[in-house]
């Protein structure tokens, strides 16, 4: 039988469902500062359990942080399937692909998606691989939009 929220918050335990329908788990947060909410985030080079905002043409996002202001150095819940707030540099529109940015995008940032319509063959081998899903609402400025996520 499946565990309750109630019974993962208290068992400490590592793994949650979020409200949207994401699976959510705990890493420790070795971003640059306090945790921002939709940032995508991938594993800090020699820093067991950490995650570090996915830098611009690094093809390597392993989830969405689903908390605010939690701590460097404290755990930090990270979306890692199903469906999370994302934060976006550029508007949304529902059923847009969503990647991190590349060296050629406009306004690209460490750690946030850029929305786009879904290219036509043959598929941009670089965008492919940035890749952490498809956009599910329409946000008419930049900011926090949910995705159903899969990573390439």
């Amino acid at each position: 039988m499946p565990f309750s929220l109630k019974q993962i918050k208290e068992n400490n335990m590592n793994v949650k469902l979020t409200p949207e329908g994401g699976i959510a788990v705990q890493y420790i947060n070795a971003c640059a500062g306090p945790s921002v909410k939709g940032t995508c985030v991938t594993i800090k080079d020699s820093a067991p359990w950490s995650v570090t905002e996915v830098p611009i043409q690094v093809p390597n996002c392993i989830g969405i942080v689903y908390e605010d202001n939690i701590a460097v150095g404290d755990r930090v819940w990270v979306v890692i399937s199903g469906i999370a707030p994302v934060l976006f540099w550029t508007p949304t529109i529902a059923g847009q692909l969503a990647r991190t940015g590349l060296t050629v995008d406009v306004g690209e940032v460490a750690g946030k998606a850029i929305a786009e319509n879904i290219p036509t063959s043959p598929f941009g081998v670089d965008k492919h691989f940035c890749e952490i899903g498809h956009v599910i609402e329409t946000n008419t400025a930049p900011g926090l939009a949910n995705v159903n996520l899969h990573f390439n």
